[in-house]
């Protein structure tokens, strides 16, 4: 077990000044910026928040029903109700909360669980929602904005990583471009197999999950080295071990627990 260590606190400024000094080793042309959404760019879980309202909206139909009997039978969870689609679901995200089905499994499963919707009704939805009840504009978090802003506006580039599903991560991009007066971030997140259109239950490309989110943030680098990397969790630790500045904003216990990992990391300041 790795030894915990208390993270040193990092002002604003002094993150921007560390992060100038890696653009001038690696060239600005060669820097990027990446960055996890839920509980560091804004507060709460939009891929939970999605999750609950498509449950609400009775967006969980046959199409998926076999796909999450099939996960729940993998992970030895007991479905009461095997024939409501709606019904399973719940009680599988009931064995996740439970920590008895895997949090990977649950992210992608909350990405294709409106299966049979297109993604043209699903897209509305979610702006609906991030407008509406979820709020997004004002749970933006101000110190990794700060920072996106400052280095999307010098010419970094900037990828979200997520394990939200896309179609809502990418909605939510579009708000923090909107707010920062920055280009849209690009979007690497849990994305649902589409056919003709409409969702289908699984999944296409790696799943940024843990060291996923290394792996499919290197995957699209394309020879970019990253200056700065900020994350909230432990599932973030490889992102942020990839970076020249890795950065915990707001840190869950989970990412302070494994803060070792990360010989680099510190706590960037609240605003």
């Amino acid at each position: 077990m790795n030894a915990m260590r208390a993270l040193a606190e990092l002002s604003i400024e002094e993150a921007i000044a560390r992060t100038e000094r890696a653009i001038t080793h690696v060239g600005l042309g060669r820097a990027a910026l990446a960055t996890d959404g839920d509980g560091t760019l804004w507060t709460h879980d939009i891929g939970e928040a999605l999750f609950d309202a498509v449950l609400d909206a009775g967006l969980v139909g046959e199409p998926a029903r076999a796909a999450l009997v099939a996960e729940a039978d993998a992970h030895g969870v007991v479905i009461s109700n095997r024939s409501d689609a709606t019904a399973i679901a719940r009680e599988l995200f009931e064995a996740y909360v439970g920590l008895r089905f895997p949090e990977d499994r649950m992210c992608a499963a909350m990405s294709w669980c409106m299966a049979g919707v297109t993604t043209e009704v699903l897209d509305r939805f979610c702006a609906e929602l991030l407008e509406g009840t979820f709020g997004l504009r004002h749970r933006l978090i101000a110190e990794s904005n700060e920072l996106l802003r400052y280095l999307s506006k010098r010419g970094v580039p900037v990828w979200l990583v997520s394990a939200s599903p896309r179609a809502v991560v990418e909605a939510a991009a579009k708000v923090v471009a909107e707010i920062a007066g920055i280009d849209t971030p690009r979007v690497i997140a849990m994305t649902p197999r589409v056919v003709a259109s409409t969702i289908a239950p699984a999944t296409d490309g790696p799943w940024p999950y843990g060291e996923g989110k290394r792996a499919a943030l290197e995957a699209e680098l394309d020879g970019r080295v990253l200056v700065a990397a900020m994350g909230d969790n432990a599932f973030d630790v490889a992102m942020l071990r990839a970076a020249r500045v890795p950065l915990a904003i707001r840190p869950k216990p989970a990412l302070v627990h494994v803060a070792a990992d990360v010989p680099a990391l510190m706590r960037l300041a609240t605003r």
